[in-house]
């Protein structure tokens, strides 16, 4: 058996299409481990999984998330979700056998296995360059999340471009000039395996971005996660106030929209919605009975390559009559976090937050 390194990704080309169509159990596992002073000769974490007699497909890479109240976790990264059933179970005989590995030079014990199952994810991953950012990097950030997917399958980064609505959304936090934080959300659960997969290469390494030489930090933030159940059963408000925190326009008619006008943010949301979330949980078509009770708004400019987009930035509150409306909108408004607002989601625009 070969083995990989961890800044390498390995060829998958067809592998997705050669999977089954069934929406897999977990989007993803990661193992805990906890520092240790045993005087032994543990595995490499690298190689600890593969002392199981495992089948080349189901042979991770490591992906560090950051230390969360001083626990290390790391990700086992298969590039499809549907490998990660096996791959739980080899994970739980292994450390029947031995749970001591080696980390990056440190000793541990793997101290247990957490699954994740949810559908929607918000990753963050921070970017430091040797120059500033240009002001047009969505369009570089755009390209990069497809050459992620493309990474494990070209294949899979046609199939997603070609979707009417896609699924994902990227945006980015300026902490300095020379300084991001790259956020994605995704919108399905077999999303994540083959985008972190494919990130891999790009983890802790030297890379481009818009032209400007920068690097990766090492490890992965998953900020937050949630299903479309969890969402579909939080208490309704009928007052809802949405932060827009990236410039938001709506196409209407012919023409851009930049004021979120209830129609336009909720027909919107539900239309997402509804291509993305369970069967059970869809809505029919909404009449909305709103009114915005309050805002505080200003139009910003964000530089595109072909030119500057304009859009709203701020604060509106929603104020719903109909208590079946209201919680739809409760809903909708939980789902905007990670599926954002308006056109261009998938280039930074229309990035929200509860407020």
């Amino acid at each position: 058996m070969t083995s990989t390194k961890e800044t390498d990704t390995p060829k998958t080309t067809n592998f997705w299409l050669n999977q089954p169509k069934t929406e897999p159990t977990f989007a993803g596992l990661s193992v805990i481990l906890r520092p240790t002073q045993i005087n032994t000769a543990p595995v490499n974490l690298s190689e600890w999984l593969q002392q199981e007699d495992i089948h080349d497909d189901i042979n991770p890479i490591w992906i560090p998330l950051r230390k969360t109240d001083g626990v290390t976790k790391i990700m086992p990264v298969l590039p499809h979700a549907n490998l990660y059933d096996n791959c739980m179970g080899m994970l739980w005989r292994q450390i029947a056998r031995s749970n001591l590995v080696e980390w990056r030079q440190r000793l541990y014990e793997i101290s247990g296995v957490e699954v994740n199952s949810d559908s929607l994810h918000r990753i963050q991953i921070a970017v430091n360059s040797v120059q500033p950012f240009p002001p047009t990097v969505a369009r570089a950030i755009h390209a990069l999340c497809f050459r992620w997917f493309a990474n494990t399958s070209p294949e899979l980064a046609e199939i997603i471009h070609q979707q009417e609505t896609l699924p994902l959304t990227t945006g980015w936090e300026y902490c300095s000039p020379k300084k991001i934080l790259l956020k994605i959300s995704l919108l399905q659960k077999e999303l994540l395996a083959p985008l972190l997969w494919g990130m891999n290469a790009d983890l802790g390494q030297e890379m481009t971005l818009a032209g400007i030489p920068c690097r990766m930090e090492g490890w992965i933030d998953i900020t937050q996660t949630t299903s479309f159940e969890k969402i579909a059963q939080l208490p309704a408000q009928n007052t809802i106030d949405l932060r827009f925190l990236s410039p938001t326009s709506f196409k209407q008619v012919k023409n851009v929209q930049p004021f979120p006008l209830p129609d336009l943010v909720f027909n919107g949301l539900l239309r997402r919605w509804n291509v993305f979330a369970p069967e059970a949980l869809k809505f029919p078509k909404v009449e909305w009975n709103v009114i915005i009770s309050g805002y505080e708004l200003k139009t910003y400019a964000m530089k595109m390559e072909g030119g500057a987009e304009i859009g709203a930035e701020g604060l509106v509150r929603y104020k719903f009559a109909d208590s079946e409306q209201a919680r739809i909108a409760t809903i909708l408004a939980h789902f905007a976090i990670f599926a954002g607002i308006g056109r261009k989601t998938a280039m930074g625009m229309g990035q929200v937050e509860i407020a």
